[in-house]
């Protein structure tokens, strides 16, 4: 049934013919790995909590324009993420096949991240035009950079404990980019814009895209490629995309990376409608919020490898969110009148919520080494191209779902503007949307057969 790589291409960076890496990765070098998502955190934290939110109220554009603007986008990148894919395949260099991206790319991001963030005194349609051009600029530059990195993962090792260990490191290192990204935007908004919210954004902006830069840049020069991999460069551009859509276990994942990140980028994207709107949250509280969601998410990513040393990761998964259904369910009957009840409970759904990003991601890394077990041929750029395509599907679902329902309710900016069915659509957009998502997401998850006892078997066949 297992098919078995025939040759084998030593990465530069270290590694023995015959020979698969399931050593221990030191510590710094797992930290300085999740600086590398820390950097990409800071641009899709913007864009998840933010972007939405300041095309509406700052920007001046349209909820239906918007909701346009992050689906149309979406057409590019079914065609420009597998090609990025199959170019980090085939990338060879004396730093490795996936580790260069973050040094080529790391300036453009985040010069495309600040420049999303002006707004330039143009007419309507200028402005539409503007945030297209610079929008998809972010987009384009950011999948360069992260479908390189989430593939370097499997360049690290092929160890499933130490997989989650870096994925742990990892998304413990997002929670504090992020807790930077919703905490700090807000203060420097008000801080360095005074009155001007635009020049607020403008100045908040700059500082942390230039924090992301210097994050990607570290990511690059400790992270190293050990893991000895099948040499794609030859394989054709047929054979790798067939290959990679056989992986019956990678096509699930898929779904559920589409899944996930759009319950993320759905809260995200209401949070500042919901606690404006509906908690009557002032700045101060908005800090509150988002610094309380992401220490919940930081000690939900600590405590994943207790549950993943005591039961497979499928498993966990599977209960982490149906947990989260139940959670989000029950949120909605909770008034809004009671700003420090939500804060409890927005903190005790974060520590759950946290846990998710850790298990979702090995997931991918173990459903991409079933494709070599399985098929005899892992292209590990290409499944992360499929996987950040999805990520920005989500994006551009999450986009869709917040204006189609902002729409729906006849939303207008201003909190006296807002009605009982405005208010009742943001609520819905932070419980009972999510739940559903996350009901789906459980069920995708069952389907996988990525239990430990396949795992075992994998990885004696594989390492024979």
């Amino acid at each position: 049934m297992a098919a078995t790589v025939a040759n084998h291409a030593v990465e530069r960076d270290g590694g023995q013919p015959g020979e698969r890496s399931t050593a221990h990765i030191p510590f710094i070098e797992k930290i300085c790995y999740g600086f590398g998502d820390a950097g990409g955190t800071i641009v899709t934290g913007l864009i998840a909590n933010f972007l939405t939110f300041y095309y509406t109220d700052v920007f001046g554009l349209a909820p239906a324009i918007v909701g346009i603007l992050f689906l149309s986008l979406r057409i590019f990148d079914a065609i420009s993420d597998p090609l990025i894919g199959i170019m980090a395949d085939r990338t060879s260099t004396r730093w490795g096949r996936f580790r260069p991206y973050l040094l080529w790319t790391a300036i453009p991001v985040g010069l495309s991240c600040f420049l999303t963030f002006q707004s330039p005194d143009l007419s309507y349609d200028g402005k539409v035009v503007y945030a297209a051009v610079t929008y998809f600029l972010l987009a384009f530059s950011y999948s360069l950079n992260n479908v390189p990195y989430c593939a370097l993962i499997t360049r690290m090792t092929d160890s499933a404990r130490e997989g989650v260990s870096c994925q742990s490191v990892r998304f413990t290192m997002v929670a504090i980019a992020s807790f930077c990204v919703s905490v700090g935007l807000p203060i420097m908004v008000r801080y360095l814009g005074g009155a001007d919210i635009a020049r607020g954004y403008r100045d908040g902006v700059a500082i942390l895209s230039l924090a992301a830069v210097v994050m990607f840049l570290i990511c690059f020069l400790v992270v190293r490629e050990r893991v000895v991999a099948a040499d794609t460069a030859n394989v054709p551009l047929k054979l790798a995309i067939a290959n990679t859509l056989k992986n019956d276990q990678l096509r699930w994942t898929f779904l559920m990376t589409l899944l996930l990140i759009a319950i993320f980028n759905t809260k995200g994207g209401a949070a500042l409608y919901f606690i404006t709107y509906v908690l009557n949250g002032d700045a101060t509280y908005q800090a509150m919020f988002f610094g309380t969601a992401t220490v919940g998410g930081f000690f939900g990513s600590i405590i994943v490898p207790f549950f993943t040393r005591r039961f497979d990761v499928r498993t966990v998964y599977i209960w982490v969110n149906l947990i989260l259904v139940a959670g989000h369910f029950g949120a909605f009957f909770v008034p809004g009148g009671h700003p420090m009840l939500w804060l409890l409970l927005v903190g005790l759904c974060c520590i759950v919520l946290g846990c998710t990003l850790p298990l979702h991601f090995t997931l991918i890394q173990l459903a991409d080494q079933y494709g070599e077990w399985k098929l005899g041929m892992r292209s590990s750029g290409m499944s992360f191209a499929f996987n950040q395509f999805f990520v920005k599907l989500a994006w551009a679902l999450a986009g869709v779902l917040i204006s189609g329902v902002l729409v729906l309710v006849s939303y207008k900016a201003g909190a006296g503007n807002q009605t009982p069915l405005s208010l009742a659509g943001i609520r819905m957009l932070s419980t009972i949307i999510p739940g559903l998502m996350h009901l789906a997401l459980a069920f995708a998850t069952s389907r996988l057969i990525l239990n430990g006892a396949t795992i075992a078997r994998m990885t004696a066949e594989r390492g024979a």
